[in-house]
């Protein structure tokens, strides 16, 4: 039984041997990437900006062509108002030549060449999907550019810069063509407007009142008529007219004759109302 828990305890520790082995194998593969990058890109600076660590810090703002020196050392952590900094060397102050060109970068163009592509948007204030279509990347709805740095990318602060600078320039254009475009649209529209309801009352016109073609004055003569109408139709349509009248009247009459309103004859002599009731009654 115990030979069981000593073999147990030795597998466990073994594997606790390799569990470690293997984290501290990727931490120092993760070390060792940005550490040979670093090497590499100090190797560029030097042969291209003509500066080592050995370099005081005023030689090194001047061969990096550094306009706003304070904001530079503000960024590389150091004071800028003391003066006595800019007597000593790189490697003295603890500052790595591509930390230097970093701060460099940053005080120019407000992000560096390891910030990501979203940074740099939001620096140059410009819309993240503009950048992507100027800087030609494939799908530039896709989310997975954001957060990548510009060096990762192959792309370098000026370039940045340059598109951000094509931006500007067009923007103004840009915005002056949609305003223009907006108002003559707006326009076009009031006038299509304006047009369309002139042309309603048209949909609702009141029609025409036809005109009499026999026109009578108040004794019943004939006032006008129309030049095609026979003179015997005339005729026959004032005989009409009259016998019309004639009638209403005589239906008339009827009515008065059948429909009088009836009355009684003993309420109308006042019948009803005998002295006899007036001696008959007690006076108080």
């Amino acid at each position: 039984m115990n030979k069981h828990i000593l073999i147990l305890c030795l597998l466990m520790l073994c594997l606790s041997a390799l569990a470690a082995q293997a984290t501290e194998a990727a931490e120092a593969v993760q070390k060792a990437v940005p550490d040979s990058v670093k090497i590499q890109r100090e190797r560029e600076i030097v042969s291209e900006y003509g500066f080592k660590i050995d370099n005081t810090l005023a030689e090194v703002a001047r061969k990096l062509l550094i306009a706003d020196v304070d904001q530079w050392k503000r960024y590389l952590g150091l004071e800028p108002a003391n003066k006595k900094l800019d007597s000593m060397s790189l490697d003295r102050l603890g500052i790595a030549p591509y930390r230097a060109l970093l701060a460099q970068q940053y005080s120019v163009f407000g992000f560096t060449e390891l910030s990501t592509l979203s940074e740099a948007a939001a620096a140059k204030h410009m819309p993240i999907k503009k950048l992507k279509q100027m800087l030609g990347l494939s799908d530039v709805n896709s989310r997975k550019w954001d957060r990548m740095s510009l060096q990762a990318m192959d792309f370098t602060p000026q370039q940045i810069e340059k598109l951000h600078q094509d931006f500007t320039d067009n923007s103004l254009r840009y915005g002056v063509n949609v305003t223009l475009v907006g108002m003559l649209t707006v326009f076009l529209a009031l006038l299509i407007t304006s047009i369309v309801i002139s042309q309603l009352i048209h949909l609702n016109r009141v029609p025409k009142k036809k005109q009499a073609d026999i026109v009578l004055d108040a004794k019943g003569k004939e006032k006008s008529s129309s030049a095609t109408l026979n003179k015997d139709i005339i005729v026959a349509a004032i005989a009409a007219l009259h016998i019309h009248q004639q009638s209403i009247e005589d239906r008339r009459k009827l009515a008065l004759t059948f429909r009088r309103t009836p009355t009684n004859q003993w309420r109308a002599s006042a019948v009803l109302s005998m002295p006899n009731r007036e001696m008959g009654t007690k006076r108080r």
